[in-house]
């Protein structure tokens, strides 16, 4: 796996690094695309990654589908791992549904749309995020969260960017690793998000010399099509 999309505006280090390990990058310029500027960039409005590490696939979804606002703009904005399927399902594009479902998925409706943008997930079952409503949806699903506070995230144009934004999950050296878009360690509460993830023997990377921000997720996978085999 080493298809990764991510936006134009990540951080030197973090391309400089990827670009190390010989990914290959797609950068998203905010182009063609309908939706308002601040997000236009962002890998997560235009697709949905299905599962993670090196079993991920990426929903690719179709531009002329969105809509320049909420709820028009979040229609493929979903978290999915192998043991759910995490979004407002009034609004999820049917076909990225049917794709995600076409494997034993628990689905999780909850009320925030930009569930990627606001939800990290950190194993299968293990999810970080600082929306009340999420984390209350998945704990009644028996999932493992840890709820973290609001704001301490870069997004230009918004008071505030969320945790699911600023990361993405690479096997480095053999290791499974989840990648920072800056510097996780100006997080208050970056101890209790590192032991989370380290307590699931996932390494973490970051980049202490610019700030933590939000920059619609960066996403791994191999590109598929609504008609594609099932994840």
């Amino acid at each position: 796996m080493k298809d990764v999309y991510l936006s134009e505006n990540a951080g030197d280090p973090l391309i400089e690094f990827l670009n190390y390990h010989e990914f290959t990058l797609h950068f998203m310029n905010g182009e063609h695309t309908p939706v308002y500027r601040e997000v236009s960039t962002h890998a997560d409005i235009h697709m949905c990654q299905l599962g993670l590490w090196d079993k991920a696939r990426l929903f690719m979804g179709h531009t002329e589908k969105l809509g320049k606002s909420y709820p028009e703009n979040i229609i493929y904005n979903a978290v999915c791992t192998s043991g759910f399927f995490i979004h407002n399902l009034r609004y999820t594009d049917a076909a990225l549904l049917s794709q995600a479902m076409k494997t034993s998925r628990q689905k999780v409706h909850v009320p925030q749309g930009y569930s990627r943008c606001c939800c990290l997930p950190v194993d299968d079952n293990s999810f970080i995020t600082s929306d009340a409503g999420i984390a209350k949806a998945l704990s009644a699903c028996n999932a493992h969260v840890l709820f973290i506070q609001k704001g301490h995230i870069l997004l230009p144009g918004f008071d505030y960017g969320f945790i699911g934004g600023c990361a993405g999950h690479f096997s480095i050296d053999g290791k499974r690793t989840i990648i920072f878009n800056g510097d996780l360690s100006s997080h208050p509460d970056y101890r209790k998000i590192a032991a989370f993830i380290r307590d699931r023997e996932v390494e973490i990377i970051y980049f202490d010399s610019y700030p933590l921000e939000d920059i619609g997720s960066i996403l791994t996978g191999t590109p598929i099509t609504a008609e594609a085999e099932p994840c």
